[in-house]
């Protein structure tokens, strides 16, 4: 599991870590005023939706480290009150979370995990870039000390581990930024059958259909059954991945004055959440098929939790 978040849309950020339990205790943590001053900020929280929740932040004492950066001399003794949106001990919290104008939302989801605890953190609609960095920095570091204070262990410096993170999510943004471009010209559908699902993913590629036939009909590349065969314009096959039962992929291009028009449908789900798994796995290789094409580095994984995302929102 990575220490980093995924960021799964330009304003949601997810983290996720392991902490020893029982439930309880880590719910506790999070609820308690003096618990959760030892890693977060203190202030009283009613636990019921449309309850108070006040935040007092004294970054100081959460570790030996005192010092705070020039940069953030603002956020010292910084206050606020948050609203409770859902509330449902001990597995769910749900906050606004920025203060009063256009609120983001943060949500706390807690699953016992054998003797472990899995605490899921994601932080919705953040308004820019510059606000989804900082604020996945700051549930980073913050996280980090809830492990040390969990795992009764000397807490490790807060702005430092800020600091380190800042850097990382800056990086993990810069390929971001790219897929949210490139993703914002991908058509997804999710269709019914009778009986069966289907997914189908639309994406104009930047080379005349030629290229993009000889690119997907490489017989180093492939090992399936032809279906269908029609080239340079429609190639269907079959498909078998992992335990899921045999399907169908039909491939299907259209020449363009600007490139080619990519269809790619991936028929016989059983459901239509595992269609919108297939279209999740085919749009990571259309992708990837993409920057074949235009000359471009294989592109950076960090981008595949946010396509699982996306198709989650796809309606059936």
């Amino acid at each position: 599991m990575s220490e980093h978040g995924q960021i799964l849309a330009p304003g949601t950020v997810r983290l996720e870590r392991m902490l020893p339990g029982p439930i309880e205790r880590v719910w506790r943590y999070l609820v308690d005023s003096d618990k959760r001053a030892r890693w977060l900020a203190a202030g009283e929280w009613e636990l019921r939706p449309g309850g108070r929740a006040e935040f007092r932040f004294d970054h100081a004492a959460l570790s030996a480290e005192k010092l705070t950066p020039e940069r953030h001399k603002g956020s010292e003794g910084a206050t606020g009150t948050e609203a409770v949106l859902a509330c449902e001990p001990p597995r769910l919290l749900r906050l606004t979370w920025g203060g009063a104008d256009e609120p983001a939302e943060v949500s706390f989801e807690l699953t016992p995990v054998d003797e472990r605890v899995r605490l899921v953190v994601t932080t919705r609609r953040l308004r820019n870039r510059e606000e989804l960095v900082g604020t996945a920095s700051g549930w980073h570091a913050h996280l980090a000390i809830l492990e040390d204070v969990l795992d009764e262990t000397t807490p490790r410096g807060f702005w430092s581990a800020h600091e380190v993170a800042e850097r990382g999510y800056e990086q993990r943004m810069q390929a971001m930024d790219e897929y949210f471009r490139w993703s914002a010209d991908v058509g997804r559908e999710v269709r019914d059958h009778g009986g069966s699902w289907s997914s189908l993913i639309r994406r104009r590629l930047d080379a005349s259909i030629e290229r993009v036939w000889a690119a997907w009909t490489d017989p180093e590349l492939t090992s399936c059954k032809i279906l269908a065969c029609e080239p340079p314009t429609r190639l269907r096959t079959t498909w078998k991945y992992g335990d899921f039962g045999d399907s169908e992929v039909e491939l299907r291009l259209t020449r363009g004055d600007a490139g080619t028009l990519l269809e790619l449908e991936h028929f016989t789900c059983r459901t239509a959440d595992e269609a919108r798994g297939t279209g999740s796995g085919w749009e990571v290789a259309v992708l990837h098929l993409d920057s074949f094409l235009r000359g471009l580095a294989p592109p950076s994984d960090v981008m595949h939790p946010a396509m699982d995302h996306v198709w989650t929102t796809v309606p059936a």
